[in-house]
Order: structure tokens, then sequence, then C-alpha cells
């Protein structure tokens, strides 16, 4: 998101639309600082006080009434600042925001009508705080979720207490993190509990070194998917093989019922005792019957 661009420079300001307050404010101050006019947003304008003679009457008497009045000023340097400083922030918000600092012409009491709206006072922040330190605390990585995503997380954690005004040391980052890391990390993690000082580790190492890990494991499991892949094709390319010589091997031989009709010959055929006599056998047997039957 990118708002105006900032005056006499190649800085532009980052957008506000009501959310994520802490992050576009921290941006704002960077930018603020960078132009050197953060200071008319923390401390304000700074007032001076110059005397002004009041004119009496113009007799002696009245000359010697003449009271010294105090007036207050602003310097030059000072309006610019303040005029640079509520450029910016008015260019940084959305059209729909700008109304609530539209009358407001001092940078500062613009910067703290935002503050309290989207910040809130402290009561409200400390409330935040609670919500934001219950999440820190319970905060584990999901067996399914990938590293970087997890870390964004993390991180996003840790900049929401740091922006409520929890300290967060960078030995507690670095625990929380070895401690919340998925079953899938547990190797490294002991690796770095039993070789590291924990107490000057800092949590940039801790990821660097978790980091190398999870590519060398992705590659194992890359490896491990592929040697399945070329298993499971070779048993299958297997398989095939044995199908087709069985099928071959069955195609150079004739059906058995076949070839056992082709011994008894097609004009075959059974008598009642099971005996399969062709025709000429049958004729035989017919003649030799009838010699029988014609002797006395």
């Amino acid at each position: 998101m990118v708002g105006s661009s900032s005056a006499g420079g190649d800085l532009r300001t980052p957008q506000f639309n009501g959310t994520n307050y802490d992050f576009w404010a921290v941006k704002m101050e960077t930018i603020l600082i960078a132009f050197d006019i953060w200071e008319v947003i923390e401390v304000g304008i700074n007032s001076h006080q110059s005397p002004e003679v009041a004119i009496g009457s113009g007799d002696e008497e009245s000359e010697a009434e003449q009271t010294t009045l105090h007036t207050s000023t602003t310097s030059r340097e000072d309006k610019i600042k303040n005029a640079k400083a509520i450029s910016l922030i008015q260019g940084a918000l959305t059209d729909d925001l700008f109304p609530r600092i539209r009358n407001e012409k001092i940078a500062k009491g613009a910067w703290d009508i935002l503050s309290r709206e989207f910040r809130g006072d402290k009561k409200v922040r400390v409330v935040k705080l609670q919500v934001v330190r219950a999440d820190f605390e319970y905060l584990r990585m999901a067996e399914s979720e990938s590293l970087d995503g997890y870390l964004a997380k993390f991180f996003a954690t840790v900049n929401n207490l740091k922006s409520l005004g929890e300290d967060v040391s960078e030995n507690r980052i670095m625990q929380k993190l070895l401690m919340s890391l998925s079953k899938r990390y547990k190797s490294i993690v002991s690796i770095i509990e039993e070789t590291r000082d924990l107490d000057v580790l800092r949590a940039e190492e801790v990821i660097a070194s978790v980091k190398v890990y999870d590519k060398r494991e992705d590659l194992h499991d890359e490896r491990d998917k592929l040697t399945g892949t070329e298993k499971t094709f070779s048993s299958l390319k297997i398989g095939n093989n044995q199908a087709y010589n069985s099928h071959k091997g069955f195609q150079g031989r004739p059906p058995q019922r076949w070839q056992s009709q082709d011994r008894r010959g097609p004009n075959s055929f059974p008598n009642k005792t099971g005996t399969n006599y062709n025709n000429s056998s049958w004729n035989n047997a017919a003649w030799g019957s009838s010699q029988v039957s014609t002797k006395p």
C-alpha cells in the first residue's frame, strides 16, 4: 500500500485504511525521522513568548502606565516542520479516514487523534496485550504447516507484543521458537540445544539452521517419492509382461475340447454305452450282426 509522495524526497508514505495501525505508525515514524520532523509529533510545536508594548493614550502619564504584554509566537522553522508533518499524515490516509483530522492544523493533534481511535487508550492496550500474550504462549506449529507460513505467523505475534509495550527479549523469542516447532524438526532442535550456547544464540541463527534442515528433508521426501513411484511402475511392468506371456502361450495351443473332437473325427457319435463310432466302424458292426442273423 502506497500513499502520497513525500515532499522534497523520494520516500512515499504508507497508506492507512484503518487496519494494522501499529505497523503503519512505525513506518510513518521512520519517514518523519528521515525528514527531521518527528519532533513536532513527539514534542509538538515550540511556542515562544515575545514581548509587546501596550500603546497608551499618548500623554506623559499614560506613557508611564504603559505595560508589556507577552504573546505566543511560533518560529517560521517550526511552522514549516508542522506543515510538512501534517501534509504527510493527511496524504497517508484514505478518503474514508481523512475527515477524522480534516479540521486539525497541528501535526501532533492529528497524530494523537488517530492513535486514540485505532490504538486505544491505556486500558484498551492492556486488554489487547493480554490477548496477544496468550496467543504467543499457546502458539504451536501444526504438522501440516509450512515453515515459512509458521515463521510469518510467529513474528507477527512477536511484533504485536512489542507494539503493545511488551518487553520481548531475544532469548525468549529463540526459546519459544525452538519449543513450538513441529515433530518434523525434532532432530535439528535437539542438535541445537545440545551443541549451541542458548544464552547467546539468536533467533536468526536458529531460523537459518532450521531452514537448511527443512530443505534437506524436502529433498529426502522427494527422493523417497520418486523411488516409490519407480517401484510401483516396475511391479506393474513385470505383471503386464507375465500376463502377456501367458496369453501368448495360450494362443499357441488349440483348445482341448476341439482336439478331442478332432480325434474322434467329424462324423463320430457316441452309442448308448458311451463308445464313439464313426461311419465305417458303425457299418462294419451292422454288417457283422446281419451275417450272424442269417445263419441257421
